[in-house]
């Protein structure tokens, strides 16, 4: 049979990555390209929207380059991206305001403290979290009320970038429900916007785009886009899906119970379950509307975690040398499991769930015992013991579920250790991936089923996400 290809962008807050898939799952070629974060001072984050625009273009032109396939033989391209966050855009598609990266970014949050004291519980519990965009529209209506008039649409940025190579203009600006749990103003269990709510919170719902499909045909490649990318001009363009999303259909957790761990900039725990539900009693998972009718992935996510990890190699590490990671698991792995009473508070930017801003980074309980290897370990221990809460979540809404196994994704997926800690912690074995591009091949079952290289999403999600090995949890290191 003959192989079709399929492309994926995966536009993270760090990293913009283009992978081209064979439609039995083989990563054909890849290339990717960091992209830029302004961080001035504390709570500002700013990105800009058409750097992740050329660098898109930039990462599928090498992939190509770097594997044997001809233009002519991708038949469509799949977006995934951050999940929260907002732009927006004017009537010609152009970028009137940077891109805001979700919580990095907390210049809304007078906003959004305001939604919460005049909506209260109908804010969460219809939309399934709290919101991100809609205080950000607030925060434009009135502290830069010039651009705010000339704004025609609100965009998450994967959207952005689709409508970019596909040339539409701001009337055909298209969202998929996953991403709506974080916009502030819908009924996410209907997956439609609720104009009730909009207006409770004082935000403009015709600047919102419609609601598609995440395997939808949104436009087709336009010819300067299509030289600029080294592909066939008209070469479908799918809507895509949050980033979130797209790493559990390509890691195969598509089904009722399963699990996955996405170890990434923002460590993800998420589930799949078949029915919508908002977590009003904890404030911690959050429910995101997966490509079919009766999927949905509740997720809780740790801000920043995978930077505090960074931050720590980069701030305590040697200077300029390379495999820092390697050598801190290491030396962590000397460090008896639970660090010798030494306990890690891991968020450095708020905790994320639930929302506490004022939670930040701290150890705890260190001593002159505790070595440089402590705090390492303690900052591993620390997302496993937060993953835990999740999963004891997880469990009390849905008490039936057996959990046979977390299948890793991520940067941290490659650290034996941190999965040794995770099983250990979570009780529940791990299960690394044979490939690390989760979110690819997650796109690349949405774009092959809008195309018609798929019929059905699950089966191809099975079929196309192989496991490799096993790490089995120790009973004797679960207390």
């Amino acid at each position: 049979m003959k192989n079709e290809y399929l492309i994926g962008v995966d536009l993270g807050t760090s990293v913009v990555k283009s992978s081209i898939c064979s439609s039995d799952g083989v990563i054909a070629g890849s290339a990717s390209r960091e992209v830029g974060l302004s961080q001035p001072r504390q709570g500002i984050a700013e990105q800009d929207p058409d750097e992740f625009v050329s660098l898109t273009m930039e990462t599928i032109r090498d992939a190509l380059a770097s594997s044997s396939v001809r233009p002519e033989e991708v038949h469509g391209i799949a977006f995934d991206g951050q999940m929260a966050g907002a732009l927006a855009i004017d009537e010609n598609w152009d970028a009137l305001t940077p891109w805001y990266p979700s919580a990095l970014d907390t210049r809304y949050q007078p906003y959004l403290d305001s939604m919460i004291e005049s909506v209260g519980d109908p804010l969460f519990g219809m939309n399934g979290a709290l919101p991100f965009t809609a205080p950000r529209m607030a925060w434009w209506r009135d502290q830069s009320p010039e651009i705010y008039r000339r704004i025609k649409k609100v965009l998450i940025i994967s959207n952005y970038v689709a409508g970019k190579l596909a040339g539409l203009r701001a009337d055909e600006a298209f969202i998929d429900p996953s991403y709506l749990t974080w916009i502030g103003v819908s009924d996410t269990a209907s997956r439609r916007w609720s104009r009730e709510l909009a207006k409770e919170v004082g935000v403009d719902i015709d600047l919102l785009p419609r609601i598609v499909s995440a395997s939808s045909v949104v436009g087709t490649l336009t010819a300067e886009s299509a030289a600029l990318c080294g592909l066939r001009s008209g070469t479908p363009i799918v809507a895509g899906t949050g980033d979130q999303v797209a790493a559990c259909i390509g890691a195969g957790v598509v089904h009722s119970g399963q699990l996955s761990d996405a170890a990434g900039t923002f460590p993800v725990l998420s589930t799949c379950v078949d029915s919508y539900f908002a977590d009003t009693r904890n404030s911690m998972l959050i429910p995101l509307a997966g490509p079919l009718e009766d999927q949905w992935f509740p997720i809780m996510y740790i801000s920043g975690g995978g930077l505090t990890h960074r931050w720590f190699t980069e701030q305590l590490g040697e200077s300029g040398t390379a495999g820092q990671y390697e050598s801190f698991d290491a030396s962590a792995s000397e460090i008896a499991p639970g660090s010798e009473g030494l306990l890690c508070v891991p968020h450095l930017i708020g905790r994320g769930c639930p929302a506490d801003p004022d939670v930040r980074g701290a150890w705890i309980g260190f001593t002159f015992q505790h070595s440089r290897a402590h705090f390492y370990r303690a900052i591993l221990e620390s997302i496993a013991y937060d993953f835990a809460e999740a999963l004891d979540v997880i469990r009390e809404y849905r008490p039936a579920s057996d959990f046979v196994e977390v299948r890793v994704t991520g940067g941290g997926a490659r650290s034996d250790l941190w999965n040794q800690i995770k099983a250990d912690v979570l009780g529940v074995p791990y299960r690394c991936l044979s490939h690390e591009d989760t979110s690819a091949i997650g796109c690349a079952v949405l774009a092959g089923h809008a195309v018609g290289v798929f019929d059905d999403i699950r089966a191809a999600a099975d079929r196309l996400a192989p496991t490799a090995g096993l790490v089995e949890p120790r009973a004797a290191y679960r207390e």
